[in-house]
Order: structure tokens, then C-alpha cells, then sequence
């Protein structure tokens, strides 16, 4: 998931965490109060990876979403020398507005968030929305979670229902991986937070569990590091 503040990261991992721990029995309720203004007339662009889906307003965006999904596709079935099982689905919006009113994702989209992927089905949702650049990273950070929760096996069992295997992993191994697999091992943001660590405190590796260390700059650097050292096929 992509948003500017590293607060929200904390906010939609725990709620998205404590969802799936909650009773199934509230899968009833999926999406009951989210508010939808309009009808949207969904149909399926077919590529060699992905079932896009988009309406009429968006379909030339879509034609491009999917030329910069199959070159993501490409590069990070590279890196993680596996391919997903099955066509991944690609849920596309034409504007923010829009895109919060999906009912794929359960709850309230907050302002901001770039694209979700969610577990259950593997599905990313996200709006055509801000310069191609951004739009282009979010599909891309969106697709290696994608690869994560189907190398790692969507759900699994708890004491209270099914939650994500890839809960186990930690939120700076997630995101920063992420993050790094789109970006790449020289980002200037990430720069910028590490130049601030060294004037005040480089975390040990145990650190990065607390929520005071942003998991998605500080993950990304650490990847970065193991990269360098020993190979972009470690990260995989």
C-alpha cells in the first residue's frame, strides 16, 4: 500500500491485521457502509499476466496500466525467479473519488492511499490517478505484494478465523522489499531519511519491529544493503 504519512502505514497494517483476526462471521458485512455514487461498467482486458478491469471513461489508461504491469510482471518474476499462479487481477479507477468507492477493499479509503492489495483474492485496486510516474511505481509496489502473499500462501489458520501468511513477516520486510523492487537501491527519499538516521540513531535490525523506524525507508535500505553485498538474488 502506498500513502505520504508514515502514520497511516502504522493505522492501515493494524486495522487490516486486526480485521482478519476478528470472527469470520463479519465477512457478511464486506463493504456494507461504504458509500458508491456511481455504476461502473466493468469489463476485462486480457494480457499475458494480468485480467484488467476497467470501464469505458478509463480505457485508454488501461491499455497503458497494462503495458506497465507486464513490464513490472517481467522484471519481478526476474528477481524472485517464480511466476504467480493464475492471471492477476488489476481493478482500475479513473479517479480518486472513484477508486474510494470500491467495495473490494472492506472500510474507508483515506486520502492519499496510491493502491491497496488485498489477500484473500490477490487483488490489486488502484485509481489512474497522479503523474504516470507514480502511477507506474504504485502497480509496481502493488505487484510484488501480490507475488508475496502467493509465494508465501494467501491465508492461514488461527485460533479466531484466517489471516494472511505473510503477517508473520515483518512490516519493514514487506514494504521495504517493496519499495526496492520499484525503486531500486539509489532512491533519494530513502537517501535522505539514512543521512537523518546518521546524525541521530542507525537502528540494529531488531529495531525496525518499532513503528518509529518508517518500515518503507528503512526496509528499502536495508534490502539495499543485502543487494549490494550479496546480489539482487538474495532479495528473492
Amino acid at each position: 500500500m502506498i500513502k505520504n504519512n508514515p502514520h497511516y502505514y502504522v493505522l492501515f497494517w493494524s486495522l487490516l491485521f486486526f480485521f482478519f483476526l476478528s470472527n469470520n462471521s463479519i465477512a457478511q458485512y464486506f463493504g456494507q457502509n461504504k458509500v458508491q455514487y456511481n455504476d461502473f461498467n466493468f469489463k476485462i482486458l486480457h494480457t499475458p499476466n494480468f485480467d484488467i478491469y476497467f470501464y469505458p471513461e478509463e480505457e485508454a489508461g488501461a491499455h497503458l496500466a497494462a503495458k506497465l504491469a507486464e513490464r513490472w510482471y517481467k522484471r519481478e518474476s526476474f528477481y524472485f525467479q517464480d511466476s504467480l499462479h493464475g492471471k492477476q487481477p488489476l481493478i482500475l479507477y479513473g479517479s480518486f473519488p472513484q477508486f474510494v468507492q470500491t467495495n473490494i477493499i472492506s472500510g474507508q479509503i483515506s486520502e492519499g492511499v496510491g493502491g491497496v492489495t488485498e489477500p484473500l483474492q490477490r487483488r490489486i485496486v488502484l485509481p489512474l490517478a497522479g503523474p504516470l510516474s507514480e502511477t507506474n511505481h504504485v502497480i509496481g509496489h502493488e505487484l510484488v505484494h501480490a507475488f508475496q502473499y502467493d509465494i508465501t500462501g494467501a491465508m492461514r489458520s488461527t485460533f479466531s478465523g484466517q489471516v494472511p501468511s505473510l503477517a508473520r513477516m515483518p512490516l519493514w520486510f514487506v514494504e521495504g522489499m517493496a519499495e526496492f523492487l520499484t525503486l531500486g537501491p539509489n532512491d533519494p527519499f530513502t537517501a535522505m531519511w539514512m543521512r537523518d538516521a546518521v546524525l541521530n540513531k542507525i537502528p540494529t535490525v531488531s529495531d525496525l519491529n518499532n513503528p518509529e523506524y518508517f518500515p518503507y525507508r528503512y526496509g528499502d535500505a536495508l534490502l539495499a544493503y543485502i543487494a549490494g553485498k550479496w546480489g539482487d538474488k538474495k532479495i528473492g
